[in-house]
């Protein structure tokens, strides 16, 4: 098996306080596109506030699934990409000084098949 970073930071997997597994960024990054619109403009006591609707388009970055390979993602990416049972991202996040440090479990997408 071979986990394959497409977030641009380090993931440390961590056991009692200690890292187990780290897996650098690969240099590919995963995003889920943001379309911005203007929407509208208020009006605070004079002073015009802009507001955007933002809505996401498709995911980018992401690798064809390969047999063996699980790939760790934003969980933006995940909700993007229900489908793929081939994507991880971290969870049960541990934090030091309010910075996460690293994460204690992977969570997968909960994939289902059609019985159809």
């Amino acid at each position: 098996m071979r986990i394959v970073s497409l977030v641009p930071h380090t993931t440390q997997l961590m056991r009692d306080g200690r890292v187990v597994l780290s897996v650098p960024p690969s240099g590919l990054v995963a995003r889920v596109e943001v379309l911005e619109e203007e929407a509208e403009e208020l009006d605070l006591d004079g002073t015009v506030i802009p507001v955007m609707r933002t809505r996401f388009g498709r995911v980018t970055g992401l690798p064809n699934a390969v047999p063996g390979t699980f790939y760790i993602v934003s969980g933006l990416v995940l909700d993007y990409a229900q489908d793929r049972a081939d994507l991880l991202v971290p969870a049960r996040l541990v934090r030091s000084k309010g910075r996460v440090i690293g994460c204690q479990v992977f969570a997968r997408a909960s994939v289902s098949v059609n019985a159809g």
